[in-house]
């Protein structure tokens, strides 16, 4: 049952990468392709998860981790470029 439930989500996270990717090719402005490579990170994090359930590999976590810490510290540094047009001040 858990098998089974892995591999759909599974499929459904790598149609969302694709559309992602799609955004992050097409996307019309800067803010859009940032988002979409937000969007692939978070669903590489969900992708390496259910990988490290599928297999009882718990290094994986570590993996999933420094993705997700790095994922969010790429966001916040583009965010406040944004805002302030400087990152360093």
């Amino acid at each position: 049952m858990i098998q089974g439930a892995v591999n759909i989500a599974l499929v459904i996270l790598v149609i969302s990468i694709a559309l992602s990717f799609y955004r992050l090719a097409k996307g019309p402005t800067t803010p859009d392709r940032i988002i979409a490579a937000d969007n692939i990170a978070t669903n590489l994090t969900g992708v390496f998860t259910l990988f490290a359930i599928q297999t009882g590999e718990k290094v994986v976590i570590i993996a999933v981790v420094a993705l997700t810490i790095l994922s969010f510290v790429a966001t916040a540094v583009y965010a406040k470029f944004l805002e302030r047009g400087q990152i360093i001040e």
